[in-house]
């Protein structure tokens, strides 16, 4: 009798294993006349321990992936709707603004002449009063069929550091107006000045513009 070199359990004559731990134990003989170190035909196959493989944690990757689409679906939403409501709902520009084009007489506004270019694909409009020394160059764009000056394009001609000083100043004198030129014929646009005035009085004058002849 010898003992399990593994737990020290007594091992009897002819064990394979050790009934203790389990261990296989070397050198043992098998009982009933069977050959030496050989293992019983219960023990003919000890199958091989394999560790199972851990499962890997999930990658962060696939959900960060479908963070960046959820944001870029929601932006495409939200250009979307923009384009809707400035193309559809609030119309866009549905002249060329050609039928501005020239120099126009005001008699009778005030203005002397007003003188309506388009050097590249912005508006600017020239008012020149009685006196040649009163002339101002205001920018302008198309605003469905009108072409409108606003007090913001006022406040350009003062440069970008002093424009919104200078708006205030031109509220403070003027009120907060618009002018805006609508088309009659080909020789013809009707002048709008309107918006309030500094006294808070609401303004809309009109006056007829004739195209001067080349």
């Amino acid at each position: 009798m010898t003992d399990c070199p593994s737990c020290g359990a007594a091992l009897k004559q002819g064990d394979w294993t050790c009934g203790r731990c389990g261990a296989p134990v070397a050198g043992a003989t098998q009982g009933g006349g069977g050959a030496a170190g050989a293992p019983p035909s219960s023990y003919e196959y000890a199958p091989e321990y394999r560790p199972q493989p851990t499962t890997a944690a999930p990658s962060s990757s696939g959900s960060s992936g479908a963070i960046r689409l959820v944001v870029i679906g929601a932006l495409v939403a939200v250009v979307a709707v923009v384009a809707v409501w400035f193309f559809v709902l609030r119309g866009g520009p549905s002249t060329s603004g050609d039928e501005f084009l020239g120099t126009w007489s005001a008699t009778g506004s005030g203005i002397g002449t007003v003188l309506v270019t388009r050097p590249g694909d912005a508006f600017s409009v020239t008012l020149t009063g009685s006196q040649p020394e009163q002339k101002a160059t205001v920018p302008a764009h198309i605003d469905g069929d009108e072409l409108v000056i606003t007090i913001d394009d006022f406040a350009t001609m003062a440069g970008e550091g002093n424009a919104e000083r200078f708006k205030d100043a031109l509220k403070a004198l003027a009120g907060d107006f618009s002018i805006v030129f609508s088309s009659i014929d080909a020789t013809h646009l009707e002048m709008r000045i309107e918006g309030t005035s500094a006294s808070g009085q609401e303004a809309d004058t009109t006056a007829t513009l004739v195209k001067a002849t080349p």
